[in-house]
């Protein structure tokens, strides 16, 4: 299948520790992914290589046009065995530099969609710089399609209004 990639970055007025911390905690992705409803730890203790989640997410922030058509074919899926939820397995963790999983719809014994993710910080004096990273790798044509319906333009523009509602997050002053 062909696999969709792209990427977006927003530099964060905050130390890099700072935002690493925040991300770490994946149980606070919904307060700035804007289509995540939930996430729920699979797994007990500190998050380390291995730690999974199970997520409830809606589409992503894209427009009507593109988000019907993935809703259709998100749908088909369902109605083909795929689960409502996403399973997700931090794959990477470089304190500071580097966080990395894999999330994807479960159908079967595989998955009806699987991605990769991966956020990168570099510290840029006292603000971080953050690289979000995608690749998603449909399992079926069904999963194809519904990944080309938004195409890497608009999933790239998606993470960008999450990114942004993250700095809007992180760069919050304390009341």
């Amino acid at each position: 299948m062909n696999d969709i990639s792209g990427q977006t970055s927003i530099v964060i007025n905050a130390p890099v520790d700072q935002v690493y911390s925040y991300l770490l905690d994946f149980t606070r992705h919904p307060e700035w992914v804007k289509n995540l409803q939930q996430v729920r730890p699979e797994t007990g203790g500190p998050v380390h290589v291995g730690s999974t989640f199970q997520t409830q997410e809606g589409p992503p922030p894209v427009s009507l046009r593109q988000k019907l058509p993935m809703m259709v074919h998100f749908m088909t899926g369902v109605l083909s065995g795929a689960k409502t939820y996403s399973r997700t397995e931090i794959t990477g963790l470089e304190p500071n530099r580097r966080i990395a999983w894999k999330a994807g719809v479960p159908k079967g014994d595989g998955y009806f969609n699987l991605a990769h993710w991966e956020l990168l910080l570099e510290p840029q004096g006292q603000a971080t710089c953050l690289t979000q990273r995608f690749v998603y790798q449909p399992q079926n044509n069904t999963a194809r399609r519904m990944i080309a319906a938004a195409g890497a333009a608009g999933l790239e523009q998606a993470c960008a209004v999450s990114l942004a509602q993250l700095k809007q997050q992180l760069e919050r002053t304390p009341a």
